[in-house]
């Protein structure tokens, strides 16, 4: 608490004015002093630490899911219907069915009906490459979920961090909002007997006007993270505990082995590997299907009725590479392009997540300097209150100090919440969800 001693006396008692405004100062310093304790109280009541995952924020997450999957509990949505995709185990196609007729163009009168059940099979390779796809693509699905629920988690800890912070400035702006209503009161008392100028208390009401101003900006950003915290969740009450500082940025010196883990690094790794199957299979030829044909044939020459039933099998030989320039080329490009993705992914990511380290180092480092820019302000308004000079002069520099003084208490709040935000953050990039 900013601290003005008790025996403090106006230099000349003659002065009137000078004797009335140290008193009053005085006062002032008893009423409205900068408290540190209770930035201390609201620091242990944001605590950087806590012993166990947030279950909460979990929760929440899986109703935002849930809206999301669910377009019947979500308004002005669109319904949608849920694809359900399957492929057959042996067959590589569709039946078909081949019908002939021939007969003869000469005096013999020998006709032939022919009937056929071709049936396009999977090879023994072809059955176990499709095997492979389907666990490729279960796992790509999977990944997409993930991914999906990374987005989400993005989502809601920017607006569960960003009315945090909101409320925080907002808090900040009331409490010093009123302890400059208190001491306008005083000063425009005081000047509407004469005994301080005017400009002391307009002074005062400039200031108000300017925390009025900037309340306004606070009071919709606040707004906007509820209304999206709304539209993802359906709730209206937002946790109170919504640090993630339990839960540690794994491998923080090995940013290659955290990016593996990524969703969207998997799921592109994924997507390759399923392309080099395809591409694998096709070349070897085990996209061409093996052809089962089930025959039924009748002769007729008038006489004798020949009918007849058979088998027949249709193995493609392949020799080389049955792919052909064009396919292989168009091949080759598509897994050239994957590649450059997953390197511009991994380079994004790793770039992300060193700013982010970096932001982090920069508020503890403004962390120790506020402390004692703060520590400085109020032995600046100290030492000010003591000055004689009662001159307007004077009076503007002691109130700009001690301006100065509460703005920096403010920061000094909102850098601890900044770095739990950070903490969060650095969780996100590390593709870690809520």
């Amino acid at each position: 608490m900013i601290h003005i001693p008790d025996d403090f006396q106006a230099a000349n008692s003659d002065n009137k004015d000078i004797l009335y405004y140290s008193k009053k100062r005085l006062m002032f310093k008893n009423q409205f002093g900068i408290n540190i304790g209770l930035l201390a109280v609201f620091i242990c009541s944001i605590g950087l630490g806590h012993a166990a995952e947030n279950t909460e924020l979990a929760q929440l997450l899986n109703m935002s899911q849930v809206r999301l999957n669910n377009p019947t509990q979500t308004s002005n949505r669109p319904l949608s219907n849920e694809a359900n995709f399957t492929s057959s185990t042996w067959l590589n196609g569709l039946p078909n069915i081949s019908i002939k007729h021939l007969g003869s163009i000469d005096n013999s009168n020998i006709h032939e009906q022919e009937l056929s059940l071709n049936l396009p099979i999977k090879s023994p390779s072809l059955y176990t490459s499709d095997k492979q796809l389907k666990q490729f693509t279960q796992a790509i699905v999977d990944q997409q979920r993930a991914l999906q629920g990374l987005y989400l988690s993005g989502l809601l800890r920017q607006s569960l961090w960003d009315q945090r912070l909101a409320s925080v400035k907002l808090s900040q702006l009331i409490r010093k909002a009123t302890l400059l209503n208190k001491l306008y009161a005083q000063q425009k008392q005081l000047a509407e007997i004469g005994e301080l100028p005017i400009a002391n208390f307009l002074l005062l009401e400039r200031e108000l006007v300017d925390i009025d101003l900037e309340k306004i900006t606070i009071i919709q950003s606040k707004n906007e993270a509820m209304t999206l915290f709304t539209q993802l969740t359906g709730q209206t009450d937002i946790p109170q505990d919504i640090a993630e500082t339990a839960r540690p940025l794994v491998g923080t010196s090995q940013t290659e082995n955290d990016l593996t883990q990524h969703p969207l690094w998997q799921l592109q790794q994924l997507q390759q590997q399923q392309q080099m199957l395809i591409i694998n299979s096709q070349q070897a030829g085990e996209q061409d299907p093996w052809t089962v044909s089930l025959t039924a044939k009748n002769t007729s020459d008038g006489i004798v009725d020949d009918k007849q039933l058979g088998i027949g099998i249709t193995v493609p030989i392949t020799f080389g590479s049955a792919l052909s320039q064009s396919e292989l080329s168009g091949w080759q490009q598509s897994h050239a392009e994957q590649m450059i993705n997953r390197d511009r992914t991994y380079l994004e990511l790793t770039n992300q997540l060193k700013i982010l380290r970096q932001q982090q180092q920069n508020l503890l480092d403004q962390q120790a300097l506020l402390t004692r820019a703060l520590s400085l302000s109020r032995t600046i308004t100290e030492e000010l209150a003591k000055v004689k000079d009662q001159s307007q002069v004077s009076y503007e520099v002691w109130l700009r100090r001690y301006m100065d003084a509460l703005d920096t208490e403010s920061r000094l709040a909102i850098n601890l919440v900044m770095q739990q935000q950070l903490h969060s953050q650095q969780l996100q990039a590390l593709g870690i969800s809520l």
